[in-house]
């Protein structure tokens, strides 16, 4: 079980000293507190790893993908946007755990007291900073644990169908089970968020009818209201906005916004955190409008917004920078700066690229610098590469996107041209991950298996394959007559060569059959001969050596497609 703990206000853990009193790493006194000196050593000693356990679970490329053994820490301290560095004296207590000497760099961060009453693993973090959590709640929010599984009675002859036989469930423990019967709240938020729409002037959206009459949708008043005509309006009429001259996003802590009636009304009770929508910087004015509205106390209209000492803007933006909201890189580290609490590396990286063409910046190196160890944590969390080897990834990600809009990273002076030099470069995400699939002993056991009708079509496809030619088969036959089989067979041959397969299904059940499935209506350009390479304006996602490694064979199961769209995927 995970579970995250938000405390009150006045109990939140902000400082090393407050943390000490929570968590420890350490081994505890086995003279002053034996039972809890037991424990530890029984549930809290990880490893060991490294030069002592290279096959130990948590090694990934060599090193372990926990990051231990810790180093030794006198003190607790706080790190940058992430978890504390607990205190790891080197006081001399050790332990033997599994055949080896650890001391207190290998103990997992525990709370003694849940630790000595529940006598089992809890481990126990400290997550008051925004990074932390901003990918604890991105975790907890995923959804449920998912598996396929299938029951098979051994000793019993039964027809097989691969699509009945899996079944799609997911877990949940006794106590959710018991809540779910008796119907109790799943979940509450405090205070209420309240989204404010933003729009410019006479692009609100209207509804109505299909038979309503369009002269009577125009001409109607109520229809044309929205959250921001209406704050517009309060500031003109009601004497409490009128002297306290609230910000857009604050106007709802004082304020009811009444859906039905269109109109907002005092606020007697509650409490709401009002939020504008997102608008991106690509939106133009759109972006300008809400950059103002964040900013600018109490405006009465949209031309109030850009009249400034008298002065009338013709546009959003020229307001902003009259303004002063738009000098130097201001407006875009905002932008950049509000997004990092909310959004992972690579939506970061899809906006700062998007920054960089529509939005001029003019010191795209100092916007880089600044927020290029947001946009990497990801890489940095995930492999082991060095510094600059994981920034070379972040650009050659951020330059794949700005290439899908028609420009390139060199354009910008971010970097020097030999940057994202190398011998992988320009290769597509896609074909990685196909090149990345491993063929493992039991994909090869299908081929040594087959019926003398599977291996001739597993040596006709073949053939086929291996010798540059256009095929198209259609494999025709009834539930349980090895139709699969022979996929997989087909799979694991090609493979093993270094070639790409794409196994493609109509079903997500179907797809988890096959090794490395994906189903067909997934998002995939990978030509198929060096002709459609030349006609494919991708010469640069996907290069010609590996291009020249792709096999032509597309599997395809249950529904055969048409062969102009077998060719296009």
């Amino acid at each position: 079980m995970h579970l995250l703990l938000i405390l009150a206000p006045g109990q939140k853990p902000l400082s090393p000293d407050t943390y000490d009193t929570i968590v420890s790493a350490e081994l505890p006194d086995q003279k002053k507190h034996p039972h809890l000196f037991s424990m530890v050593v029984k549930h809290m000693m990880h490893g060991p790893c490294g030069e002592m356990n290279p096959n130990n679970i948590c090694m990934k490329n060599g090193k372990c993908k926990n990051h231990y053994p810790k180093n030794f820490e006198p003190i607790t301290r706080s790190s940058k946007d992430s978890y504390p560095i607990y205190k790891h004296r080197a006081d001399g207590n050790q332990v033997k755990i599994r055949g080896q000497i650890l001391d207190n760099r290998w103990v997992v961060p525990y709370n003694p007291y849940l630790l000595a009453k529940y006598d089992c693993h809890i481990h126990v973090e400290i997550c008051s900073t925004i990074k932390a959590v901003k990918y604890l709640y991105k975790y907890i929010y995923k959804g449920h644990d998912k598996i396929a599984f299938h029951i098979v009675q051994e000793n019993q002859s039964e027809i097989i169908d691969e699509i009945q036989q899996f079944q799609s469930a997911r877990w949940i423990s006794p106590p959710e089970a018991m809540w779910r019967i008796y119907a109790f709240s799943l979940n509450d938020i405090y205070p209420s968020v309240i989204h404010l729409q933003i729009h410019l002037e006479h692009q609100q959206f209207v509804t109505f009818n299909p038979s309503d009459d369009l002269n009577f949708v125009l001409n109607d008043p109520i229809r044309s209201k929205t959250m921001l005509t209406e704050f517009f309006l309060m500031n003109k009429t009601n004497e409490k906005a009128k002297l306290a001259k609230y910000l857009y996003k604050e106007f709802p802590e004082h304020f009811v916004w009444w859906q039905q009636d269109r109109m907002w009304t005092e606020r007697k009770k509650g409490n709401v955190i009002g939020r504008i929508v997102t608008a991106h910087p690509a939106q133009g004015e759109r972006y300008y409008l809400r950059l103002l509205l964040n900013n600018i106390r109490g405006p009465t209209s949209f031309e109030s917004l850009r009249t400034i000492n008298g002065r009338k803007a013709k546009t959003f933006r020229e307001a902003a920078l009259l303004y002063g909201l738009l000098q130097s890189n201001n407006n875009l580290e905002q932008c950049l700066e509000e997004a990092i609490s909310y959004q992972m590396p690579y939506s970061l990286r899809r906006l700062f690229a998007t920054i960089l063409i529509h939005c001029a910046p003019n010191n795209p190196k100092q916007l880089w610098e600044k927020f290029k160890d947001y946009m990497a944590e990801d890489y940095a969390k995930t492999t082991n590469l060095s510094k600059q080897e994981i920034f070379k990834k972040v650009l050659q990600s951020i330059n794949s996107t700005l290439q899908s809009m028609g420009k390139d990273i060199k354009d910008f002076n971010i970097c020097s041209n030999n940057v994202l030099s190398s011998d992988n470069q320009d290769t597509c995400r896609e074909i990685e991950e196909e090149m990345n699939i491993v063929v493992s002993e039991a994909d090869y056991q299908p081929i040594s298996l087959l019926s003398s009708e599977q291996k001739a079509a597993f040596e006709k496809i073949l053939n086929r394959v291996f010798s540059g030619k256009q095929g198209c088969f259609f494999i025709d036959g009834p539930g349980g007559t090895g139709k699969t089989f022979l996929y997989k067979a087909l799979l694991a041959a090609i493979r093993s060569k270094n070639y790409i397969a794409l196994a493609t299904a109509t079903s997500g059940v179907a797809t988890s059959i096959l090794p490395g499935g994906r189903t067909a209506h997934s998002r995939f350009k990978i030509p198929i001969d060096v002709d459609t390479y030349k006609s494919c304006n991708i010469g640069k996602q996907t290069g010609l050596p590996n291009l020249l490694r792709t096999a032509k064979l597309i599997i395809g199961m249950r529904h055969p497609w048409p062969r102009d769209k077998t060719l296009r995927h």
